[in-house]
């Protein structure tokens, strides 16, 4: 096992996947940045529940490549990342349908 993953990403990647399932529960939304600061008025224009499946849907994307450090090669780590990047972005983007 240790020739499959290393121990400090094994845990990060276990960190990364306990808040990226919390937050696409809905729970732990304090996690995303800015969100945790707004008013309870201001929360009202924004889907927390649809903002948190997003980062924790990236989050997830994310634990899976710390995981996997070891055998993908960084290329292709790299294009995971920037495509998951592009794709929560558009994702987000489209889901607020110009309510923000």
């Amino acid at each position: 096992m240790s020739n499959f993953v290393n121990p400090f990403m094994g845990l990060l990647s276990l960190i990364l996947n306990i808040s990226g399932i919390q937050l696409i529960r809905g729970k732990w939304l304090f996690l995303i940045a800015g969100y945790n600061t707004m008013t309870e008025n201001e929360k009202k224009h924004y889907n927390g529940d649809t903002l948190g499946k997003l980062v924790g849907s990236y989050l997830l994307v994310v634990s899976l490549v710390c995981l996997f450090s070891k055998v993908l090669p960084l290329n292709f780590q790299l294009i995971i990342i920037v495509i998951s990047t592009i794709f929560i972005l558009l994702l987000s983007t489209i889901s607020t349908k110009g309510k923000v």
